[in-house]
């Protein structure tokens, strides 16, 4: 009795020194947040859409005066959907406030609207390009719309963002949400001048003043788009692709803009060749790695009476089909080497043979059809190979 005694303490102290090595659940449920499911999960990794883009703004207004399209002899009926059939996945279109309807911008609402139904129904998404003017703007013009003319920096702003808002509200209600929305068109030189026209390099421009009232415009622009399309990537957009000083410059001056998508303008005539388009690309990417960036206009000549007659030093490219054709197919190759790239817009593609009477006309024999006959050219089938072959 006495030794079994003795077992029987000895197996009391093991079991407590066991238990006391054993950690208690509870506590250690409750020092680690609840276990592993509780267990922090990594990041997840969204890879972004590619988008393989077409400017379509005037293809309403040239349906209407009875232009032409061909493809291979044939009539193109629906050129929203001949273009979403072969790999254009957003149409790109630009808006102006109160335009002249009988010219060359004759964008307002009720033509967005129109037109952006019929890319929607096509299958494209809408890329919707605010002008804020009732005319063109680009770096050598940004005229404020008429109406807007007599308001100082602070109701500018507010009038920025009412318009915003309401014209997406209108854009809303007829079931057209933009999955991409741009704040000003090629804006190096700022917006809505004079009030906010600012500039990179040492002039007039280039002061707190108008910086600020520059970015009070952006910002609430910004903030009209959040509030009415939460999902859309917000595009700031200047033109300088091949211009890497002046485009790191800019965007280094608005890190405080709430935007997702740093916007470029190349066209090799005017800004280069591709070479100095990669040399802008990189150090973007470098200086704003968690921008996307996208070249939202871009375009070259198949004929002799194109603008790439202008100075720039744009490599060995002919301007023939042949040689808008192997433009963009360099294009397109060299794009989608970067990562940061994710899309590619074609201007105008849409130039076709109309009548030169038309007040709708646009002379710039660099479309993606022959504009004497028609029809379809070889280069359209390069733009969608970005979004496919990435």
């Amino acid at each position: 009795m006495k030794w079994y005694n003795i077992l029987l303490a000895i197996a009391i102290v093991c079991c407590v020194g066991c238990n006391k090595n054993e950690p208690n659940n509870n506590e250690n449920n409750e020092n680690n947040g609840g276990g592993e499911n509780n267990t922090e999960k990594p990041e997840e990794v969204v890879t972004p859409t590619l988008y393989a883009g077409a400017d379509l703004s005037q293809w309403l207004a040239y349906k209407n005066d009875n232009a032409e399209w061909y493809c291979n002899g044939s009539s193109i009926n629906n050129v929203p959907a001949f273009f979403a059939d072969n790999g254009y996945n957003v149409a790109r279109l630009r808006l102006f406030v109160n335009p002249d309807l009988n010219s060359t911008a004759c964008q307002d609402l009720s033509y967005i609207i129109e037109s952006a139904q019929a890319m929607r129904d096509a299958g494209m998404e809408i890329c919707l390009d605010f002008h804020y003017s009732d005319t063109w703007a680009d770096p050598g013009k940004q005229y404020k719309p008429s109406a807007w003319v007599s308001l100082d920096a602070v109701d500018l702003a507010s009038k920025v963002y009412s318009y915003t808002q309401e014209t997406l509200q209108a854009l809303a209600a007829e079931n057209i949400t933009p999955s991409l929305i741009q704040i000003g068109n090629e804006i190096t030189a700022g917006m809505l001048w004079d009030t906010g026209r600012v500039s990179v390099w040492e002039d007039s421009y280039n002061t707190p003043t108008q910086w600020n009232n520059f970015t009070l415009l952006l910002n609430n622009a910004a903030k009209a788009c959040r509030e009415m399309c939460p999902k859309a990537k917000i595009i700031v957009h200047i033109d300088r692709g091949g211009d890497a000083n002046t485009a790191t410059r800019f965007y280094n001056a608005i890190t405080a803009i709430d935007y997702d998508v740093i916007g470029l303008s190349y066209y090799p005539y005017w800004h280069g060749r591709l070479a100095q388009l990669e040399s802008t690309v990189r150090l973007l990417a470098a200086d704003h790695p968690k921008k996307e960036i996208m070249i939202v206009e871009t375009g070259f000549g198949y004929n002799d009476w194109s603008d790439d007659s202008a100075s720039a030093d744009y490599g060995n490219y002919a301007s023939t089909p042949a040689g808008q054709k192997q433009m963009m197919n360099d294009l397109v190759t060299t794009l989608q080497k970067y990562e940061s790239v994710t899309g590619v817009f074609y201007w105008f593609p849409e130039e076709t043979k109309i009548d030169w009477r038309s007040s709708y006309r646009i002379d710039l024999n660099r479309g993606l059809f022959d504009k004497e006959t028609g029809e379809v050219l070889p280069a359209f089938y390069c733009i969608p190979q970005f979004a496919s072959n990435k």
